[in-house]
């Protein structure tokens, strides 16, 4: 009987939290907004893509140069083998083994670096939308801002990312 008791009075007393958190909600005003698309619209993403592909557009030329010589010659061993001598299939064997050998070295590598180089420019232009959040924020007196996949639902007037894709675009 005692523990019945306890049992109601614990669910009396989560209840009436459960009402408290609510009010104390409704008071907060609470914006949302969608990093990805803000991220996706804004210049500093665009310029990030340039300078990565400027900075690698040698090594990746010289890449996709060895993988089309490595095609032409698997497809010209597989075309014309039949009518060559062993010691040019040989030949020619050998030379795919070393250009795939090759392309394995400068591949992989570049492809970590590309990626590092990404991540290390995703970041600043994430660090520019977190302040433009911030000044957004402040502007227009939000007490919380939750990044739009947090919310299972949102009324569309909540929606800050337009406003942030502008304060971000002033900035340099």
């Amino acid at each position: 009987m005692l523990n019945m008791r306890a049992v109601k009075s614990a669910m009396i007393l989560v209840a009436g939290l459960l009402m408290a958190g609510t009010v104390a909600a409704k008071e907060m005003k609470i914006a949302y907004v969608d990093v990805q698309a803000v991220a996706a619209k804004i210049p500093q993403s665009a310029a990030m893509q340039e300078t990565i592909k400027n900075e690698f557009a040698q090594r990746i030329e010289a890449v996709g140069k060895l993988e089309k010589d490595i095609g032409f010659n698997i497809e010209k061993l597989r075309r014309d083998g039949p009518t060559m001598s062993e010691k040019q299939q040989e030949e020619l064997k050998a030379t795919v083994s070393s250009q795939r050998q090759q392309y394995e070295q400068l591949a992989r590598p570049l492809d970590e670096e590309i990626r590092t180089r990404q991540a290390e420019e995703r970041n600043k232009v994430l660090a520019l939308i977190k302040a433009a959040i911030d000044v957004v924020a402040e502007r227009e007196k939000f007490d919380m801002v939750l990044n739009s996949g947090a919310a299972v639902y949102a009324k569309p007037e909540f929606d800050i990312s337009e406003a942030v894709v502008a304060q971000v675009s002033k900035a340099k």
